[in-house]
């Protein structure tokens, strides 16, 4: 039969979706693990594969002598800023690119070159303009950064599930009376709903995760939850256990999001993919 796959075909490509499975899931696997063993167990050789659970390193990443919590907030602040800001200066330009071609592709493609342009090249410039204006280790600081670096992929990402949107709806409503807001409002927004919502958590994840700008720009106040992880490491050692303790406390929220979220999030992410 055309197209059967052999018993033999099978279990290859099954052993190697184990095989890839493993190698993305024991570093997370390994970093729970450290983050429940105690000093002794963590430098223990070999590696201790059974050992008693210690709490130590949760409570203290929770206590007010670490201040994580706080940091996990600032991560949480500049994050959601950044996502919300972001879609709301992405969609009406990435409305006027798709319906009114505005620029061209020569713009389109401009958006993405400076979303590949690594951060360290603007990160020095940046930081003379906002230590005169008095933004570094504020509040305002990370989410305003995170909009620049964010708004490319943005733009790109909204504009290519408004083009799977034919412009014959947009003209039916037009003769029937329709304003442009209405058609944004009444048909555009709705049809690309799931794909919005995943232009939002990728951009509150991309501020999550972000390591380097943070770093740079934040001195004590602002500092966010992948600086604070960092921040373990001293110059007369380096605690793993904090610092896979506040790695694994810094993952729930991202999961916790995209576990309850995931249907629509794969609907946004093949929206148009099927024509």
């Amino acid at each position: 039969m055309v197209g059967k796959i052999s018993r033999f075909e099978l279990i290859i490509r099954y052993s190697l979706l184990i095989i890839f499975f493993l190698f993305f899931i024991f570093p997370i696997y390994w970093m729970v693990v450290t983050s429940l063993k105690d000093t002794v167990d963590i430098f223990s050789v070999p590696p201790k594969w059974f050992f008693k659970i210690s709490l130590d390193n949760y409570l203290y990443i929770i206590s007010d002598d670490s201040g994580f919590l706080k940091k996990i907030l600032n991560s949480s602040i500049a994050s959601i800023l950044n996502a919300i800001f972001t879609l709301m200066l992405a969609f009406p330009a990435a409305y006027s690119m798709s319906r009114y071609k505005t620029g061209g592709i020569n713009l389109l493609m401009w958006f993405l070159s400076i979303r590949m342009i690594p951060p360290i090249v603007g990160a020095i410039p940046l930081f003379i303009i906002f230590s005169k204006l008095g933004l570094v280790d504020t509040f305002i600081a990370l989410p305003i950064l995170y909009i620049v670096i964010n708004l490319p992929f943005a733009i790109w990402m909204i504009k290519s599930f408004m083009d799977e949107i034919p412009k014959e709806i947009d003209e039916s409503a037009y003769v029937e009376g329709c304003s442009t807001i209405g058609v944004i409002f009444k048909i555009i927004i709705p049809l690309i709903r799931p794909g919005i919502f995943a232009t939002l958590v990728f951009c509150f994840i991309m501020a999550w995760n972000e390591f380097l700008i943070a770093y740079i720009f934040t001195r004590k106040e602002a500092i966010t939850a992948p600086v604070g992880v960092a921040r373990f490491i001293t110059e007369r050692q380096i605690l793993w256990g904090y610092i896979t303790a506040g790695a694994t406390l810094a993952s729930i929220l991202p999961i916790v999001l995209l576990v309850i979220f995931q249907k629509n999030l794969i609907r946004g992410l093949t929206l148009g993919a099927v024509k």
